[in-house]
């Protein structure tokens, strides 16, 4: 099963993957994991810390000047969300995470201070988001609809999932991470959210906190819905 992506996104246009297991420090020394040449960092100023039960969080090293985390100092070790902020020293950068196959480039409309037209480091180009306005894009990877809806689930996010390239328009609206509607051409429903979890068009772009689905044709919590999902994939592939 292909894993959520971890990037955290500059102001300098840089981003980088984060790599679960391993920690990274920020500072102005020689050979640290993410240099930070700003006169108000220290030497070694803060670190990444992975959890496999807690994700990621970040801890002050005695700093200087502090760390923070959403524009609050922090004093004790910080469990970081999609989308938080964190400072270190007069730099800013961002935690993302990306469902399996979200494409990096799409995440420059969040990055703080990032421009369209520039480049967050070697091969991310933002310069072709497949869909104008999306949170983010991406290629539907082997767990298909199912680990992108598992994905939304864990970060709980609110929008409406356009899924691309296929013979019909298909889109899936969520509510804090679960779905609660979805269309495939004249189908609706769960019935058209079954049929994009067998057969998934190749792409897809994510629109958070879009227009509120015209109706609320799938019911049930999102962990429900998702194991109802996978019973009926394991069910077919027997």
């Amino acid at each position: 099963m292909a894993a959520i992506g971890y990037f955290i996104v500059s102001a300098s246009r840089q981003a980088r993957r984060l790599l679960p297991g391993r920690a990274y420090v920020f500072g102005r020394e020689d050979g640290v994991d993410i240099p930070v040449q700003d006169a108000l960092a220290s030497r070694k100023h803060a670190e990444l810390r992975w959890s496999d039960e807690h994700g990621w969080a970040l801890v002050d090293l005695g700093s200087r000047n502090g760390t923070f985390v959403n524009s609050q100092r922090i004093t004790q070790p910080t469990r970081l969300e999609d989308g938080t902020q964190m400072q270190v020293g007069g730099q800013v950068f961002r935690l993302h995470m990306l469902p399996p196959g979200g494409d990096p480039s799409s995440l420059s409309a969040q990055a703080p201070q990032i421009s369209a037209q520039e480049t967050m480091g070697p091969g991310f180009s933002l310069n072709d988001l497949a869909t104008q306005g999306a949170a983010f894009t991406g290629a539907i990877v082997e767990g298909g609809v199912l680990e992108l809806l598992q994905y939304f689930q864990q970060t709980g996010k609110s929008g409406r999932l356009d899924l691309l390239g296929g013979p019909s328009s298909a889109s899936i609206w969520l509510t804090s991470g679960a779905p609660t509607h979805a269309i495939l051409g004249t189908q609706s429903g769960f019935d058209a959210l079954a049929i994009l979890a067998k057969s998934p068009p190749p792409r897809f772009a994510f629109h958070s906190d879009a227009v509120v689905a015209p109706a609320r044709t799938i019911q049930g919590s999102g962990a429900g819905v998702l194991m109802e999902l996978a019973r009926m994939m394991d069910e077919a592939s027997k």
